[in-house]
């Protein structure tokens, strides 16, 4: 009689066991991340980075004598004047900075940029600058997804209006995607494409484009190409103005330089956007300090005429020195035969 009572309360523990586990919440595949949540690394696809449905225009493009060059040879700026800006593309927040509130057509603004990067977590990030004072709505670690507001567009740093001789700033959106930093908030732009753009995916300087970028959870009202073809990484523009620079930090280094340079190191032509040995550093490095020649010069020690004391045999042409002025022309020799070094972004 024991045995067929054991059986029936073994059954029905076991039902009881498997009421209690199909009640608990499933877990998600992602461990530590929501299965319908944003991801990280990101997935792929660009979207203008303004809200869906409106219209903003590109004041400049990619690989101008202005400012997009070097560096930013494959940035864009959109007119965007202290409206909405949102993420082209998902990731982790890296760097978030809105205190500045300074700006202008000058080289001293190249600081004062306020800015939001977005790590896309595959090598790649998204540099969106000259926002608005305090108006970042995104922390760095934060993982947000495409189409989620950021910040608002503003005029802090080199913003310029495009007339001569107004130094006055001007409101856009500088936008560019760029090689993954650790230490710097600028590195090398890269090519890139959006899926919201017609044609070839490239935005063009002058033409208006109606952003695609609806966000999460809203319905997708203009139609997207995804394009997955890397473009070629070959900025060539140089700088007509080499002290106008939107960022001073870090100098692009790995452009093309001197002529004599190039027999070295030749310039990156049809290079694959993948192969990283062709793309120019993004090793952090300030704008070099001139050094005053007097440092470098050595400092001349009083030595008695050489015509009162006879030099000894084995020693006439270090113990007689040459006239003072033949000094001088050893010291500056290596300036005047080297050739001089370009500027940053030059």
């Amino acid at each position: 009689m024991l045995e067929p009572v054991l059986h029936v309360a073994l059954t029905v523990a076991i039902s009881i066991t498997g009421l209690l586990l199909s009640a608990l919440p499933t877990v998600p595949s992602s461990i530590g991340i929501r299965s319908d949540g944003p991801r990280f690394p990101a997935p792929e696809g660009y979207l203008l980075p303004w809200e869906g449905g409106r219209i903003h225009t590109v004041t400049q493009g990619e690989e101008t004598t202005f400012t997009h060059n070097g560096l930013a040879a494959y940035a864009f700026d959109f007119d965007l004047d202290y409206d909405t800006v949102v993420a082209a593309r998902g990731g982790r927040v890296q760097f978030v900075r809105d205190e500045s509130n300074a700006g202008g057509c000058s080289a001293v603004f190249s600081h004062a940029s306020n800015y939001v990067v977005i790590d896309h977590g595959d090598g790649t990030s998204a540099l969106y600058l000259h926002l608005a004072h305090a108006s970042a709505l995104v922390e760095p670690g934060q993982i947000i997804e495409r189409g989620e507001p950021i910040a608002v567009s503003g005029e802090t740093g080199v913003t310029c209006t495009g007339v001569p001789g107004d130094l006055s700033p001007a409101p856009h959106l500088h936008f560019q995607i760029q090689r993954y930093s650790e230490t710097s908030y600028f590195s090398q732009s890269l090519p890139v494409t959006f899926d919201d753009v017609k044609d070839d995916g490239i935005p063009r300087e002058g033409a208006s484009y109606a952003s695609g970028n609806y966000g999460p959870g809203k319905p997708q009202k203009i139609a997207l190409t995804p394009r997955r073809v890397p473009r070629v990484f070959n900025p060539v523009a140089r700088p007509a103005d080499p002290t106008l620079l939107e960022v001073i930090e870090p100098a692009p280094e790995a452009l093309p330089a001197a002529p004599e340079s190039s027999q070295s190191t030749p310039p990156p032509v049809e290079t694959p956007l993948e192969a990283p040995t062709e793309v120019p550093s993004e090793t952090p490095t300030r704008t070099p300090t001139s050094t005053a020649a007097p440092t470098d010069t050595p400092t001349a020690t009083p030595t008695p005429p050489p015509a009162q004391a006879p030099a000894p045999p084995p020693l006439p042409p270090e113990n007689t020195p040459t006239p003072e002025a033949g000094a001088q022309d050893a010291t500056i020799e290596p300036l005047s035969g080297s050739t001089p070094a370009p500027t940053p972004g030059g």
